[in-house]
């Protein structure tokens, strides 16, 4: 197994190792270990039907909840992300935001598996949180600290959501309901559970207040934290391919799905890990 960096701050391409053949634990250790250091990691040339995907996804961890979209028959764990040539409607996974942070415990990881890409276009970018918080003045990070951030799926499938009701011209089946506006506090600032580091876990989807500040302060606050968090400096891109897996740390990161493949397929089998509640 080779690793090589994306970037000089986060993410790494893995190369020679075949996850499909049975991976041994000093191996998944090892996966595991540059997980941790590079919190997002993209393996080429793998080649998984949905059964092999399963079994990889499943000797990293236990799978996460996923609602609001209908899973592939016969795998209720996993979702095949897709969109058509000619489709027009909203981008699922488009604006920047960390996988289901609504829930009491969100996911830990998320896992997405290339079957068809465009020959242009369809990158994913990603913003390393812990950078975010760390780039921040001591005296931020003092403020922000303690502090509990409000997220909610209401603007995403609520009733009057972007994916609220269904789309018959969709090529995923996505059925928003009142379940998506509850709310649920999370610290603002998150300690990562295996590496001790902390993050900013805040994004511009599913964050929607501060507890304890006025409607004035609290938008204030997270639109400075919205735009520091995704500078330049903190990302890295994705350029999929045929049988690329990435896997990235939904505790310390966010992404962004880029419609920029008007005219062109683009078919993905996603897999969420079960995460634990935020601290």
């Amino acid at each position: 197994m080779r690793i090589k960096p994306l970037t000089g701050a986060f993410g790494a391409e893995v190369t020679e190792i075949d996850l499909r053949s049975g991976l041994s634990g000093k191996q998944i250790r090892a996966i595991e270990t540059a997980f941790s250091e590079h919190v997002v990691l993209v393996f080429r040339d793998q080649d998984f039907d949905i059964d092999s995907f399963e079994v990889f996804a499943q000797s990293l961890g236990h799978f996460g909840d996923t609602p609001f979209i209908t899973p592939v028959e016969g795998h209720p764990n996993v979702v095949r992300v897709l969109r058509e040539r000619d489709e027009e409607g909203p981008l699922f996974g488009s604006g920047w935001h960390s996988d289901w942070s609504f829930q009491t415990k969100p996911p830990s990881a998320t896992l997405l598996y290339a079957v068809e890409v465009p020959d242009e276009g369809g990158d994913t970018a990603y913003t390393n949180q812990y950078l975010a918080f760390e780039t921040l003045s001591d005296s931020m990070q003092k403020l922000l600290d303690g502090l509990s951030a409000v997220h909610t799926a209401e603007r995403s499938y609520g009733p009057g959501g972007t994916f609220g009701r269904p789309d018959p011209d969709s090529s995923m089946n996505i059925r928003g309901d009142e379940s998506a506006v509850v709310r649920q506090a999370h610290p603002l600032v998150r300690t990562h559970p295996v590496t001790g580091r902390k993050a900013l876990y805040v994004n511009e989807v599913y964050t929607v207040a501060i507890e304890n500040m006025t409607s004035a302060e609290s938008s204030a606050l997270l639109k400075f934290l919205f735009e520091h968090s995704r500078q330049i400096g903190l990302t890295c891109r994705v350029r999929w391919r045929p049988g690329t897996l990435t896997m990235w740390d939904n505790r310390v990161t966010q992404h962004f799905a880029i419609n920029d493949y008007s005219g062109s397929r683009r078919e993905m089998y996603r897999i969420t890990l079960a995460g634990e509640k935020p601290n």
